[in-house]
């Protein structure tokens, strides 16, 4: 125990100086996917929580969607609330990423101690795993990061002698809080493969308690976000791809596609192909194969892994697609962190067998001198992909800073949205809205509700469209800003309501009248007397309106289910306008108006996950 202690110590301290560059370089900062979605939503999650409330909605992306439903936002991670409590900084993104760095290098040793009885072997399987090509291409995408750092936890977890079944279910609770459904998808894969080459018994106690556990434990975003799971799209920000048989090629030569000398020639997406292990890991890996020690977990990595990797062409993609978590996965060669978790321990065996061998005790040490160097030089130092060598003011922040004293006074109007057809980092980050709580009808890396992506696909070829979004200001390439005076109240009665849906948007003019799905009569509206908005919160609407007879009020916000309307504190519905937006069917007389948004299941789940977390607990303790 003495000995493990020492080397864990020792591994932080690799760590550190591994990611010392972007840890500590003022001219380092966070690009891509972690400055333009992941900053942007942890920022606004950690500001709101320290003002004292949960961000259910948000009208800060998209014209409005449920920012706590959405796994993607990873608000309910342990292990990002002390950064959450310390406030969140660009530069913190990186304390993240060398948190899970260290967690993936801890748990890639413990694994393979655990494998082979041998720390050196364990050490040697740690550093080409956690060091990999996998970890530096996807420093961008948080999530899967996260979740790729702690398949090793996963599989040590099962080999644990008592309660296995407990350590399981909890590290899948935290991979699937991680917010990545794919990366969490290829962990509960790996996981199912290697357990197929366990005792029977084991293996089917923890094929039924992982699941159950990691699923309870994770019910407070798992509810949730079944509940709009229809409803929501996610907008890839890479495209799908599968692995091809040349691109391994790139395990053994990190300049293969030409990335670091600059001259790149390799796949549009860049990320899903950069896989360099180090000069040393193939053939490693290989003298590991063939010394045929724990051969069997290895291969249950390697080969499941690779095959899956290939996509359709494959075989094994096309046979798993028809099972629900891999229906949506898009991209195959994104599982290639879990035959890179296979061939690093194979490596580490074959390190301390050929020091055995060779009757050399010092060669392993070599050895991980060698491989350090290595994988930093090209995975951190040369790399282009893990951070830019500038300022995130320069980067991000002069733009987004120009483009606030533009809108200044457009933010001080009740009821603003800001329209771009395209984001732009002309701007600053792509979700930098959420960060500065600007209303606009844009987003890029979050969910985004299907029927107002739809909607938005429309204005196009029917630009009046754009006017019953309530978008009172236009944004064009540049950030310069531009009024938009036909735009309709965020508020409103509409003149004629009929029945219709996705189909009338091609023709529908939102100032004349609105469509509702299932409407039974065409009903022409008078306008009330009064319609006045007394209360607005980001997820609350507070109405007060005197109409003559029954009428549909028309709110531009998007429709989604947890969307609950009162008047005088009874319930109504909610409906489809519009297709798209929200509507109240109200009685006549002068009432008041409430609309609020809240996840139907949040509260179930939020009890279900800090229940499993005590039961957790107090199993551990006991």
């Amino acid at each position: 125990m003495p000995a493990t202690r020492f080397i864990l110590a020792a591994l932080v301290l690799a760590t550190i100086l591994f990611w010392a560059i972007p840890l500590f370089q003022p001219h380092a900062t966070i690009h891509w996917d972690l400055a333009d979605v992941s900053y942007p939503a942890q920022k606004y999650f950690s500001d709101s929580v320290h003002a004292g409330r949960l961000p259910y909605w948000t009208p800060f992306l998209y014209s409005g969607t449920p920012f706590l439903s959405d796994p993607q936002t990873g608000a309910w991670y342990p292990l990002h609330w002390p950064f959450y409590l310390i406030g969140i900084t660009p530069r913190i993104l990186f304390w993240e990423l060398a948190l899970h760095s260290f967690l993936a290098l801890a748990g890639a040793f413990l694994l393979a101690r655990k494998l082979f009885e041998d720390p050196v072997a364990a050490v040697i399987a740690a550093m080409f795993y956690a060091w990999g090509g996998f970890f530096a291409a996807h420093s961008s995408q948080l999530g899967m990061f996260e979740a790729a750092a702690l398949l090793p936890w996963l599989l040590w977890a099962s080999l644990a002698d008592r309660r296995s079944w407990l350590l399981s279910g909890t590290f899948a609770g935290l991979i699937i809080l991680t917010g990545n459904f794919d990366a969490a998808v290829y962990c509960f894969l790996a996981s199912a493969c290697f357990l197929i080459t366990r005792p029977w018994k084991r293996a089917a106690v923890l094929v039924v308690a992982t699941p159950a556990i990691g699923f309870c434990l994770s019910a407070v975003v798992m509810l949730p976000w079944l509940q709009i799971a229809h409803y929501t799209t996610h907008p890839l920000t890479s495209p799908a791809a599968s692995l091809r048989p040349i691109a391994l090629a790139a395990v053994m030569s990190a300049d293969y596609f030409g990335l670091i000398s600059g001259n790149y020639r390799g796949p549009e997406e860049i990320r899903q192909f950069y896989l360099y292990g180090g000069l040393l890991l193939l053939p490693l890996a290989i003298a590991g194969l063939m010394r045929k020690l724990q051969m069997r977990p290895i291969m249950a990595l390697i080969v499941p892994g690779l095959w899956y990797a290939f996509g359709p062409a494959g075989g094994l993609a096309r046979l798993l697609k028809m099972l629900p978590g891999f229906r949506d996965a898009h991209a195959p060669v994104e599982i290639w962190f879990v035959p890179a978790l296979g061939l690093a321990l194979a490596a580490g065996s074959g390190a301390a067998w050929a020091a055995e061998k060779m009757g050399q005790k010092r060669l392993p040490f070599i050895l991980m001198v060698i491989i350090a160097a290595d994988l930093w030089h090209f995975n951190m130092y040369k790399s282009p992909l893990v951070y830019a060598s500038t300022t995130f003011e320069e980067l991000y922040g002069k733009r987004q800073e120009n483009f606030e004293d533009r809108i200044r006074e457009v933010k001080q109007q009740p009821f603003y949205r800001l329209w771009m057809s395209n984001p732009s980092i002309t701007i600053g980050a792509l979700d930098g809205s959420l960060a500065t709580r600007t209303e606009v009808s844009w987003g890029a890396g979050l969910l985004e509700l299907n029927r107002y992506a739809e909607y938005t696909r429309a204005i196009p070829s029917n630009p009046l469209l754009l006017h019953g979004l309530g978008a009172n200001y236009l944004v064009d390439s540049r950030g310069r800003l531009e009024l938009n005076p036909s735009a309709l109240s965020r508020v409103s009665v509409p003149q004629r309501v009929t029945s219709g849906g996705y189909a009338e948007l091609a023709s529908l003019d939102p100032a004349r009248g609105s469509v509702v799905e299932g409407w039974t009569k065409t009903l022409t509206q008078q306008q009330p007397s009064e319609l006045t908005v007394t209360g607005y919160r980001e997820d609350f609407y507070q109405i007060r309106y005197s109409a003559a007879a029954d009428t549909l009020i028309r709110i531009a916000v998007p429709f989604a289910p947890g969307w609950r309307a009162a008047v005088d504190g009874m319930p109504v519905a909610v409906l489809p306008v519009d297709y798209a937006l929200s509507g109240v069917l109200v009685p006549a007389g002068q009432h008041q108006l409430t609309l609020e948004f809240r996840p139907k299941y949040f509260l179930v789940g939020a009890a279900l996950s800090i229940a499993t977390a005590i039961g957790v607990i107090l199993l551990s303790l006991w």
